[in-house]
């Protein structure tokens, strides 16, 4: 048997470290999805419980109290407490809302002294205990007024009655107390629909309703406080999820209780056969790795035998693979790249320095000697009608001579390059007066960007040479600013513009790489310009004929700014 080579050993350890490791966080993931998802659903439930007891015991509250504080039912209490007439249109109230209500009541009405004037208890629920337990539950609710004051009642250990007592007054003058006792029965049959227990207090603790009373077992009877540390609390050897929702305008507080046993033995279960059959995919991927690493090393090897031929001395070697698969395409790849590659590389280098010795001799020869005579005609006349003028336009030409044929630098920070342009925008206007006007707003961030010497001038030139010809006034904008790593220059003019046709030829031009006679300057700016600052950069046009015609020329600054 053949021994493994290195890049096959290499390969198998490699995909099987990742394999094991794919396999291991999987099964991670799948156990820790399922503890997730059960949670989340425990959660879900524990919510939905919640929302649901508190939105029945709201339900409750406010048909109980929309009863007793009605306008008409207040009346009639209020006459009942006053004048001490008949209960009965009272009683027949009472049963009729007791016949649809999900939790009865009964009712007690007093007087402004305290005397009871309405009750529908029995004799033996209207003890002396209940009497005393009303009569401090209405002092509270006069503090408590206007608002609705509730309560707990209690007689034995086991029962208690929710309570909610509304203060009587006529003409702002107390005349008396109505107290509707919730039946505690009752609130049996509204909670029997939810599956889950719950216990709901006042805010002192006291017990309203408790589906389960041995959850009370560890608790002072008639009281519930809850060990608020822990979600999952153990009760009588169960584990249940808890939850509370606190109802402001009662003032009630909601416990749920949902049975949560932990089911470890179904968890470990789970887990083995997850590990289980990821050990079963494991040797799978293991044996199927082995074969297709085996194949895929015997290829390289051939193909590095191969490349050593042509690496070590011929290079008209041509690679024969016949191993039908990617290999084999490779090999076919690097025969044309040995072909090609020497001559493709000395033709780029070519090409590349004869492209920037071109266009670097191409703008810098851009100075037209039509400028260099009109100025000179300028400074003879100037020189007999105004002396002073001609010496500043003499100094001004200068600077642009000894820029212009320095050739010891093909790279200028633009500030230098703007002095310049100053120099021959100054010359251009001491030439065509008022009828030439210029604007420079080049922000101050621009002016330590280097930029290839002489960039700008003959887009100027550009302007004036085309605009003159049919407008008899030009004005010019240039203007510099920085954006997302990009520096913007632009020169804008108000001359004829180019029509559409003219306009599209133009930026066709541009785009190509062939060599043009007509609009040479701009296609030299934009090959020079993509050639140093990539071909994200360039020069770009916009016209409108008879409007404006607008250069814009857009260089990568990552590396400056």
């Amino acid at each position: 048997m053949n021994e493994k080579s290195k890049f096959q050993k290499d390969l198998e350890q490699l995909a099987t470290k990742r394999i094991l490791a794919s396999i291991l966080i999987g099964c991670l993931f799948f156990c820790a999805a399922i503890v997730v998802i059960s949670t989340a659903d425990q959660y879900l439930k524990k919510q939905r419980h919640l929302d649901s007891v508190a939105s029945t015991f709201r339900g409750t509250y406010d048909s109980i109290a929309d009863y007793i504080t009605d306008k008409d039912n207040t009346e009639l209490f209020i006459n009942n407490a006053s004048k001490n007439v008949s209960s009965d249109e009272l009683q027949y109230l009472l049963s009729r809302f007791n016949l649809d209500a999900p939790v009865g009541i009964h009712l007690l009405i007093t007087n402004a002294q305290g005397e009871l004037t309405f009750s529908s208890f029995s004799k033996e629920d209207l003890n002396l205990h209940r009497l005393e337990f009303n009569r401090l539950a209405l002092k509270n609710a006069q503090k408590n007024s206007p608002h609705l004051y509730s309560t707990v009642y209690y007689f034995s250990g086991d029962t208690s009655e929710y309570v909610i007592v509304y203060p009587l007054f006529r003409a702002q003058e107390y005349v008396g107390s109505v107290s509707a006792y919730l039946k505690e029965g009752d609130w049996g049959r509204s909670f029997l629909k939810y599956q889950y227990d719950t216990i709901i207090t006042a805010s002192n603790s006291n017990i309203i309703y408790c589906s389960n009373t041995s959850l009370l077992s560890e608790h002072t009877i008639n009281k519930y406080r809850p060990d608020g540390k822990h979600v999952y609390q153990w009760i009588n050897g169960n584990r249940y999820l808890t939850g509370t929702r606190y109802l402001e305008e009662p003032g009630i507080y909601i416990y749920s209780y949902i049975y949560s046993p932990v089911n470890y033995s179904y968890m470990l279960i789970g887990t083995v056969i997850i590990f289980g059959l990821g050990i079963i995919w494991a040797f799978l991927f293991f044996r199927l790795l082995q074969m297709m690493a085996s194949k895929t090393s015997e290829s390289v090897q051939k193909l590095v035998e191969e490349i050593r031929i042509i690496r070590k001395g011929s290079p008209n070697h041509v690679i024969v693979l016949n191993t039908g698969d990617e290999i084999e395409e490779i090999a076919d790849q690097i025969n044309k790249m040995v072909a090609n590659i020497n001559e493709l590389n000395q033709k780029n280098l070519d090409l590349l320095q004869i492209n920037n010795r071109m266009e670097m001799q191409n703008l810098q020869a851009q100075i037209n000697p039509h400028f260099i005579y009109n100025t000179l005609e300028n400074i003879r006349y100037l020189i007999v009608v105004n002396a002073q003028k001609a010496d500043a336009l003499i100094e001004h030409f200068t600077h642009i001579l000894r820029y212009s044929i320095n050739n010891t630098k093909h790279s200028v920070t633009l500030q230098e390059d703007m002095e310049y342009i100053e120099d021959y925008l100054f010359i251009q206007k001491t030439r065509f007066g008022k009828r030439f006007e210029y604007e420079i707003d080049i922000a101050p961030e621009c002016e330590r960007i280097v930029i290839p010497k002489l960039l700008m001038q003959p887009l100027i030139e550009n302007s004036l040479k085309y605009g003159f010809k049919k407008k008899a006034n030009i004005s010019v904008s240039i203007r510099g600013w920085i954006k997302d790593h990009y520096m913007f220059l632009q020169i804008a003019d108000d001359g004829p513009g180019q029509p559409r046709i003219i306009l599209e030829s133009i930026r066709n031009l541009l785009r190509s790489n062939e060599i043009n006679t007509v609009h040479n300057g701009l296609q030299n700016i934009n090959r020079r310009v993509i050639l140093e600052y990539g071909q994200e950069s360039g020069l770009s046009i916009e016209s409108e004929e008879g409007e404006y015609f607008i250069v814009t020329l857009k260089l990568w600054i990552g590396g400056q700014f």
